[in-house]
């Protein structure tokens, strides 16, 4: 599987969040968060969804090439 470019930890970075404090307002695994951060994963729509609210972004600015 080719990894899935996102942008999740440059937005965390950007708007100073605790990667902990995503997991925790995402309610998904850890594990399971960091294998789509990392472009391990795919995640489901619900769970991309989950953190464009958390992030405050569009899901197009999390994952650009997708949309």
């Amino acid at each position: 599987m080719d990894k899935l470019q996102n942008n999740i930890r440059k937005i965390i970075e950007k708007n100073g969040l605790k990667i902990t404090f995503v997991i925790e307002k995402t309610g998904i695994s850890k594990s399971h968060f960091y294998e789509i951060m990392n472009g391990q994963a795919i995640p489901s729509l619900k769970n991309a969804i989950k953190i464009s609210e958390v992030l405050k972004v569009s899901l197009k600015e999390i994952f650009p090439n997708e949309f």
